[in-house]
């Protein structure tokens, strides 16, 4: 235990009140030893959701009901805020909470559903599409899970074979708790990396340049303005250079990213200097907050009152 947290422990609590235990400390849905706790437990990793949806908007079925029924690309931040919450919840709430909230997503997913009303790129007009096909599904998990143990590894630390064998395992549960059937997923980690592959190498991903444009303002317009905005550059900057540097070349290609080696140097750098600086931050900064939420709290809601 560091310090600061040795000195909080040592502080006497407010009369009536106990102190709840972390989510991260209580088995839920998941173990508390489990591989998806320990890598969404890391704040850090929770960047690589713009990773995800840089990615996700490549697929020109998916995108085409992204675009009518979701605030992907009007409130993209919103966006990313909401879907962090619900996959929070999942990772590390109880049972009854990550079964909660995976209906929920399923019902959300049910009420989207159409037909493309003019051609976008390889997808022909009045081709139908619904949330809940697997196919779609499919690309959206895997985006977030190969995202996940990349930002990982390269901020925090190695991960041996079976430890993304296990994360993967884990995740898969995500996916039935989103309602697609065990056969639709691949069946272990390097099937994921397989099925990755072959989607950026098929001409299956396409994007237009109004998606692409709206797309890059995930990364290049972050919604902070005034002092703020001066405060956090360093920050935005460094999700800036990893958001590009670390999408797939392929997907580079697709949004007219130049990289080179001297950015390739600039986000080493940057890497470094994130996994030295983590050895000094405290657990407030480190931790994701669902993770150090009190056990029985759901993430993102008002907070129960522990007595």
């Amino acid at each position: 235990m560091n310090p600061a947290a040795r000195i909080a422990g040592a502080l006497p609590l407010p009369l009536g009140r106990r102190q709840a235990p972390s989510a991260e400390s209580v088995d839920g849905f998941f173990p508390a030893e489990s591989m998806i706790r320990r890598l969404h437990g890391q704040r850090i990793v929770a960047i690589s959701g713009v990773r995800a949806l840089l990615m996700q908007a490549c697929d020109p079925l998916a995108v085409v009901g992204f675009d009518r029924h979701s605030k992907i690309f009007s409130d993209p931040q919103k966006r990313l805020v909401s879907t962090d919450q619900r996959m929070s919840r999942m990772y590390f709430g109880d049972k009854e909470t990550a079964l909660r909230t995976g209906a929920e997503i399923q019902a959300m997913h049910g009420r989207v559903s159409g037909k493309v009303t003019e051609d976008y790129g390889p997808i022909p007009a009045g081709t139908p599409y619904a949330a809940d096909d697997p196919e779609l599904m499919l690309w959206t998990l895997a985006t977030l899970a190969d995202s996940a143990l990349l930002y990982y590894q390269r901020f925090v630390g190695r991960l041996d074979d079976d430890e993304r064998e296990s994360y993967w395992s884990d995740y898969r549960q995500i996916g039935l708790l989103l309602g697609m059937p065990a056969t639709s997923m691949p069946a272990n980690e390097p099937e994921l990396r397989e099925y990755i592959q072959e989607r950026l190498g098929d001409g299956s991903l396409y994007i237009s340049g109004d998606i692409r444009d709206r797309s890059k303002a995930i990364i290049f317009d972050p919604p902070f303005r005034g002092l703020t905005r001066i405060a956090v550059a360093p920050l935005t900057e460094a999700i800036k250079l990893s958001s590009v540097g670390l999408l797939p070349p392929e997907i580079r290609y697709l949004y007219g990213f130049s990289w080179n080696p001297v950015r390739e140097a600039m986000l080493d750098a940057s890497v470094l200097q994130i996994r030295i600086a983590q050895r000094l931050w405290l657990d407030a900064v480190r931790k994701h907050p669902a993770a150090r939420a009190p056990a029985g709290d759901v993430f993102g809601e008002r907070p129960r009152r522990v007595t």
